[in-house]
């Protein structure tokens, strides 16, 4: 038996007085049914007489009686210096006991959870710990600058102030909201001041943030068709109408909402890079949304999820930066310029008023985002470090995205036509007329290759056979191994 196994809390245990039965053999019978019953198990380590006696209120004779007794029949074995434990294998009458049974309990009843399934659908990914070409919306964590991340920390650590670990501000730690405006004014032209912003735990709960502020069951909410499932998700458990809007190759189609629907109440858009399509937003179609939007009393909520990565030419301005009536909220992540498991991400809101209706509601979910990582990420970006990983990693990116492009048209050429648009963390590929879809996806499962298809992202629009291609992750080796993994799959998936 290990030294350090750790030593259990034993709860639930009740001893009477009053009762005529002594106390050593009220302690000796509960403590035989919990082994029995399986809730003391083999190797778990019981409380030291000392300990047990204390919290039991009783002498540490009554437990030394019984734990003497369970280890003469066999339940318990002491291990000098160690302590004592639950034997590994029961008394072999146990094992053949007649009289015991144990009674399994009736399965519960799973409670309902109340989510619109026919619209909140969740794409197939890969498994949790393990990143496979072509998965999408992941950073090269590789070339991630971990140094500089950890000498951060440890620095965050040690000046570390009692203040510091108490209640704070729920709508996030100031200085890095100031750092976060800063960066947003300079980079992507987004109108802000440090009052107006707020920090979430990540964009998806921006999103429901967002929903639960603005929204109420039955409005109506122009969605992109395809589109980002996550923004479809937090919508949908909002109770409102889905109005489907269909992407053209200069983005939203403004005219399409305009004459389909009447009264909507939010318009949900990726104008810098469309996903999953990876269309642009038009600067015609941009003012045209926003004047509908300020004709109609309707909020537009911007992910702005992976802007950063235009490798030709300056990255477009925001669509908040056009925005002079305050109708637009918009909505980024660290997840993707650096890793997903900070979950930190950023709503900024057309005013600081807002801001504060949102904190009432922001209170209730969450309190405050964790400190920890708003520190370190705040002296990360007021240091320069941000701006230079994102500079890095425009360069590596868009040497990846030429390297699939390349290795697209070599061997895939037959089976793929990509989408030659240079931005985003993935690649469009229109599937070829002779391959089955359907069998692509079975296909691929068994090859262990993550294959996105837009056609899952869809509500109502029909849209040609096609595949998104994660890059950035990915080495040139990796990429090629994909490849040749994904030519297999097109060959088996013809018609």
């Amino acid at each position: 038996m290990p030294k350090e196994s750790p030593e259990i809390f034993l709860s639930g245990i009740k001893l009477s007085r009053k009762s005529s039965e002594p106390l050593y053999a009220q302690l000796y019978a509960q403590l035989r049914e919990m082994i029995i019953h399986g809730r003391l198990r083999a190797g778990d380590r019981l409380p030291a007489g000392r300990t047990l006696a204390e919290e039991l209120g009783i002498s540490r004779v009554i437990v030394s009686q019984t734990y003497e007794q369970l280890t003469i029949e066999g339940y318990l074995i002491g291990k000098t210096g160690s302590g004592t434990f639950v034997a590994d294998t029961l008394p072999d009458h146990l094992l053949h006991a007649g009289k015991l049974k144990v009674v399994s309990p009736k399965p519960k009843k799973e409670p309902v959870v109340n989510i619109n399934e026919s619209t909140v659908r969740l794409p197939a990914s890969s498994t949790e710990n393990e990143i496979v070409p072509f998965h999408l919306g992941v950073p090269s964590l590789d070339s991630f600058p971990f140094k500089i991340w950890h000498q951060i920390g440890n620095k965050v650590l040690k000046d570390l102030k009692k203040q510091n670990l108490g209640y704070n501000n729920t709508l996030g730690y100031w200085p890095l909201r100031k750092a976060i405006a800063s960066y947003l004014r300079l980079s992507r032209a987004v109108q802000c001041e440090a009052e107006q912003v707020i920090i979430v735990t990540g964009a998806q709960q921006g999103m429901n943030l967002v929903a639960q502020c603005l929204l109420k069951r039955g409005d109506k909410v122009c969605i992109e068709d395809p589109g980002y499932f996550g923004a479809a998700s937090a919508f949908a458990n909002a109770g409102v109408e889905m109005c489907p809007v269909p992407v053209r190759e200069d983005g939203f189609d403004v005219d399409y909402a305009q004459a389909t629907y009447k009264n909507i109440k939010l318009a949900y858009v990726t104008p810098s890079h469309q996903f999953p399509l990876g269309y642009t937003l038009s600067q015609e179609k941009r003012k045209q949304l926003l004047a509908w939007a300020e004709a109609n009393d309707t909020w537009i909520l911007e992910d702005d999820y992976d802007s950063e990565y235009r490798y030709e030419g300056r990255p477009l301005p925001s669509l908040q930066g056009l925005d002079t009536c305050g109708r637009v909220i918009y909505c980024g992540t660290f997840s993707k310029v650096l890793f997903p498991a900070l979950r930190l991400g950023y709503l900024v809101l057309p005013s600081a008023e807002m801001v504060q209706g949102f904190k009432k509601i922001k209170q209730i979910i969450d309190t405050q985002p964790p400190l920890m990582e708003q520190l370190i990420l705040c002296s990360f970006m007021e240091e320069g470090y941000f701006l230079r990983h994102i500079r890095k990693m425009r360069l590596l990116y868009a040497e990846r995205l030429n390297t699939l492009l390349t290795l697209v048209k070599d061997q895939l050429s037959e089976f793929l036509t990509p989408n030659t648009s240079q931005s985003g963390m993935h690649l469009l590929c229109w599937l070829s007329d002779d391959i089955d879809a359907a069998k692509l996806k079975a296909e691929v499962r068994k090859e262990k290759v993550f294959v996105s298809f837009p056609s899952e992202y869809t509500i109502q629009h029909h849209m040609p056979p096609s595949i998104t291609l994660g890059f950035p992750a990915f080495t040139k080796y990796r990429l090629k191994l994909g490849v040749e993994k994904l030519k297999v799959c097109m060959e088996r998936a013809r018609k």
